[in-house]
This record gives structure tokens, C-alpha cells and sequence, in this order.
């Protein structure tokens, strides 16, 4: 079946291509092919051989510009491992293709009045630490919903409607729906934003039970005066979630990163910077209060390290204090370095002992667009960490390191 929507689509898109829809439609296509090897050795215990994968992905859009207010937008992708469980070179069916992106977009529904977007989408909003696409990711992240916004002066008002799970269920109801508001004043630079998730499961035919209705309210704010940049995350989390007994337990956590940088003025464009951050941690989940942050639906790899330890959201929390640096050798390459010293923000248990020990990370980055046609970028990560974060005395430091080469054509 699910062969069958794509090829139809596929077919659909070709013969609008193919044919004249109308004199004001104009159809465009776009893609990018990004294939990244990685080396992989995060295990901190018994010595073991270097895992080494590749992946591919693949992704060809097509946009109908119907007129300057409305536009449709159709993303295909494709994403695998290199020689993945089916191997290459058979003859095997294969079923890798899906709609990563299908939405209409309609600037004004009136004159000066509000916009929409309505489909499967990605969405960004601020620097992705709430809400992000996750493009480093070869699936990547997108959303089915609606979007709308209204400007009024310097003032842009978003609110958001996204079907996180849809059960369809005919008993009560078992889906998962989030709802949210999010503001950006152009005057200040500052984002202003509430989310509402509400997670629902029946627990019998005549009741049912959220599994969490989770509140989160925030701002972002990023300023450059001169040489010195500046950019502040902060999130307050509320709300209650509750057990398969139906158990209430309040939700109290919170979230703030920091990050202050300075360019040089060079012909090398150095720029270094140091930041924080913290994520609060729930050392006892006895009690009624559950303190534990949760990162949302953010980009953790642009923020935690390139190793990709702490996408998630631990339950005892993380303080993340960071170095970075960044310079411009020659035109068109860029070396970056960065240093991220980890702790856990509340206490976790080691040989019966409490502690907050987890580790430091370096990552090196070394990027290209010199190569006519292809960005080229290299990575590599070494983490060290602590023996009650690896659980065992004398851990083995982990690595990582990548070779990433992506084509945009149109």
C-alpha cells in the first residue's frame, strides 16, 4: 500500500510537470544528496574493533508557486545505512521512500491577514533548542499540523497545532496533541513562547488517563553589539503526569543555556566563546515532585557535543559549561574547536555513594566549500569520562569521527 501512495504521488507530480497547469503556476525542482561515513568506538569498557557505517540520504522537492500568496511544497527522501540489512546488488523489493515534507502554504488569507501552513512539515524555531528539525540526523525531523501567524508591526505571533500520535480511537480519547504559541518581537530580538502537550491513554471504557499534560513557557534572546555576540535559552516546565494507577506527580523543572562569544577582527575571523548549559535533574523520584527536564523536540547534536551522549533527557539532569573557537584559515575553510566540561545537575548513585561526576568531550571540526559543486566537512570527538559516569574503574575513553559530503542542486 504504502508503495502504491508513493508511486501515484510520484506519477502525479511528473505529469504536473509534464503538462501546463496554468499560466500562473510555476514548478520547481530541488535536491540534496548527503552521504557521510562515520567511525565509531563509544564504548568506554572491553576493548572492541571500530564499528564503521555509512549513511545516505537522499531528498527531491517539488514546489508549485501557484501565485505570490500560495505555494505547495512535496519532499521525498530516502534514507539508509550503505549495505544495510538487505544488502546491495540483489534483487530484493525494497520500500525506502517516504514524504518527508507535503504542505500549503498561504502567506496572507486576507489582505495584512494572518498566514498558514498546513501538512507535514519541519519547523524551527529560535536556535532549535526547543523545537528543531534535526537535520544533522539522516531522517530528520517533520511534524503533521497546522501553523499560522499574524504580524503586527515588529511584533510576529505564531501558533501551532501539531498530531504528535493519532490513535483514532472510537472509546475516548488516546492521542497525543500538541498545542503552542510562540512570538518574536523584532525591535528586541527576543522569542516569547508556551507549549502545551497533552498525552492521553484510555485506561478503561469509561475513563481515561493522560499519561502527562506538560507546560512549557519560555523565552530566547540572541544581541550583537560590535565584536560581541550574546544568546540566552530559558524554559520553565509545569504541569502532571501520572502512572498506570493513576498516581498524580507534579511536574517543577527547568532549563537555561547562556553563551557569550567575541570575533576578532582578523583576516583569520577567530571568534571564541564560552557558555553553559543546565538542565534541572530529579535526585528522588519518591516524592510528588518530578524535577527532571525534558529537552523537548530540540537539535541535541548542535548543543551537547558532537558525540552524541546526552540527546536525550537523563533523569538526573546535565550542566554542560563549554568552549569554543572557531577560525577562518584561508577562503572557504573553517576550523572549529570545542570543549565541554559535563556534570549531572542533581546526584546519581555510584558504589552506594552519591555524585555528579560524568566526563569531558573535545570535538574538532574541519569544513570546505572549495570543492566546486560539494560542501565537505570532517569531524571528530574524543570523550573522557569519569569511572562512576562509565560505571567501572579505569574506563577507555570513546571516539568518534565522520566524513560528510553533501550536493544541493536544483
Amino acid at each position: 500500500m504504502k508503495r502504491t501512495v508513493i508511486t501515484i504521488a510520484l506519477t502525479a507530480i511528473i505529469a504536473c510537470m509534464a503538462l501546463p497547469i496554468s499560466a500562473d503556476t510555476d514548478i520547481s525542482v530541488n535536491g540534496q544528496l548527503r552521504i557521510r561515513p562515520e567511525f565509531s568506538n563509544k564504548n568506554f569498557g572491553i576493548p572492541k574493533k571500530t564499528e564503521q557505517y555509512t549513511f545516505l540520504r537522499t531528498r527531491i522537492g517539488v514546489t508549485a508557486t501557484i501565485d505570490e500568496n500560495t505555494k505547495a511544497f512535496v519532499q521525498f527522501q530516502d534514507s539508509r545505512i550503505l549495505g544495510d540489512s538487505l544488502g546491495s546488488g540483489g534483487l530484493e523489493e525494497r520500500e525506502k521512500v517516504d514524504i518527508h515534507q507535503a504542505y500549503i502554504n498561504v502567506k496572507e488569507l486576507w489582505k495584512n491577514g494572518p498566514g498558514i501552513k498546513a501538512g507535514r512539515f519541519e519547523l524551527n524555531l529560535g536556535n532549535q533548542r526547543v523545537f528543531g528539525a534535526v537535520g544533522w540526523h539522516n531522517v530528520g525531523r517533520s511534524w503533521d499540523g497546522f501553523m499560522a501567524w499574524h504580524q503586527i508591526k515588529q511584533l510576529t505571533i505564531n501558533a501551532l497545532y501539531l498530531k504528535k500520535l493519532e490513535m483514532n480511537n472510537e472509546d475516548g480519547n488516546r492521542d497525543f496533541d500538541i498545542y503552542g504559541i510562540y512570538s518574536h518581537c523584532d525591535r528586541f530580538n527576543v522569542d516569547l513562547f508556551g507549549i502545551i502537550e497533552k498525552n492521553s491513554k484510555l485506561v478503561s471504557d469509561t475513563s481515561e488517563m493522560n499519561l502527562f499534560d506538560r507546560y512549557s513557557v519560555g523565552t530566547y534572546f540572541k544581541r550583537s553589539v560590535n565584536n560581541i555576540d550574546f544568546e540566552f535559552n530559558g524554559v520553565y516546565q509545569f504541569g502532571t503526569m501520572r502512572d498506570s494507577t493513576e498516581t498524580e506527580t507534579d511536574i517543577a523543572a527547568f532549563m537555561f543555556t547562556a553563551e557569550a562569544g567575541y570575533s576578532f577582527d582578523s583576516e583569520l575571523k577567530p571568534r571564541v566563546s564560552v557558555g553553559v548549559d543546565y538542565t534541572s535533574g530529579d535526585d528522588d523520584l519518591t516524592d510528588d515532585k518530578y524535577k527532571a527536564y525534558n529537552n523537548l523536540y530540540y537539535t541535541g547534536h548542535k548543543f551537547r557535543g558532537y558525540i552524541d551522549r546526552f540527546i536525550g533527557s537523563p533523569v538526573y539532569g546535565l550542566i554542560d559549561m563549554m568552549i569554543r573557537a572557531k577560525i577562518n584559515p584561508t577562503n572557504g575553510w573553517t576550523i572549529k574547536g570545542d570543549f565541554h566540561y559535563f556534570t549531572a545537575a542533581a546526584d546519581y548513585m555510584y558504589n552506594s555513594a552519591k555524585t555528579k561526576d560524568i566526563g569531558m568531550e573535545f570535538d574538532l571540526t574541519v569544513g570546505t566549500k572549495r570543492v566546486a559543486g560539494v560542501g565537505i566537512t570532517t569531524g571528530a570527538s574524543y570523550f573522557m569520562p569519569k569511572e562512576s559516569y562509565a560505571g567501572f574503574a579505569d574506563p577507555d575513553p570513546g571516539f568518534w569521527f565522520y566524513t560528510q559530503l553533501i550536493a544541493n542542486f536544483k
